[in-house]
């Protein structure tokens, strides 16, 4: 009786243990205090360094698809963002800032004493490029935003408000990835998003300083309005402008892996651009 008493202890304790779990660190995983937050990446392959980033409530295990061929070409940096997966956020308010993450990025970059780089980066990670590249724009020589913003619109605005993308964003899910205050803390920075004004902002003269090579891509059905990327498309300097046919707000979801693969790989090398 006193066996079966202990047994339940333990797959309760684990069981409780697991609804507060985040990801696992990899075998090559790694921390770097960057502005006060404790930030994890993972490091792939030799060559030009490639950040890829991933959009909010995400983590770097966005990416594991595909890492194997971009390192292939260069040396492949994934982070988890302040405050998402294994990473830390000093910061408790429900105010996310874009600008702080761009400020992350920078920093980790000075650290792991990356001059130049190129960076791919989806939603949110767009936008943190944006910033980013419009902070020290002689810190990167291409930049692909995937569904980024540069504003948020009213049709955004209205989605976040509804609350109808709790659906793509199950509890369980977000626990698994970032433990439950965190994933919890997520929602309700993503939820503020709808009021939130000036982050991001960009005028034309402001994406004007970007000198980067940037190869915008946008769903042709995503929430966010083209519009913006043809707003962006418009202001960048070097800017190309890819317009992904039948995709929503992630153009590189199962099915369109090769062909965004293929497309990107070509525009960071400067081949049929």
């Amino acid at each position: 009786m006193k066996t079966i008493f202990f047994i339940v202890q333990v797959l309760f304790l684990l069981n409780l243990n697991a609804s507060y779990a985040q990801l696992p660190i990899a075998s090559n995983g790694k921390y770097m205090e960057v502005n006060k937050a404790k930030l994890y990446y993972e490091e792939y392959g030799q060559g030009e360094p490639l950040f890829l980033l991933h959009g909010f409530l995400g983590s770097a295990e966005d990416w594991k698809g595909f890492v194997q061929e971009y390192s292939k070409t260069y040396k492949v940096i994934v982070w988890d963002m302040r405050g998402h997966g294994r990473s830390t956020n000093p910061d408790t308010s429900i105010v996310f800032k874009h600008e702080q993450a761009a400020q992350d990025l920078i920093g980790l970059m000075d650290k792991l004493e990356i001059d130049k780089a190129k960076a791919i980066g989806h939603s949110s990670g767009g936008m943190t490029i944006l910033y980013a590249a419009t902070i020290a724009p002689d810190r990167f020589d291409a930049i692909i935003p995937v569904a980024a913003q540069i504003y948020y619109s009213s049709q955004v605005r209205e989605f976040i408000k509804s609350k109808t993308w709790e659906q793509y964003f199950p509890q369980t899910e977000l626990d698994r990835i970032h433990g439950s205050q965190k994933g919890d803390m997520l929602k309700k920075q993503f939820y503020n998003f709808w009021q939130l004004y000036g982050d991001p902002s960009f005028t034309p003269d402001e994406l004007a300083k970007i000198k980067a090579r940037t190869l915008i891509v946008h769903g042709d059905n995503d929430f966010v309005p083209v519009s913006q990327a043809w707003e962006m498309f418009q202001s960048i300097p070097k800017a190309h402008i890819w317009i992904s046919p039948n995709t929503g707000h992630v153009p590189f979801s199962p099915g369109n892996e090769t062909d965004f693969i293929r497309r990107t790989l070509e525009f960071l090398e400067g081949e049929g651009w």
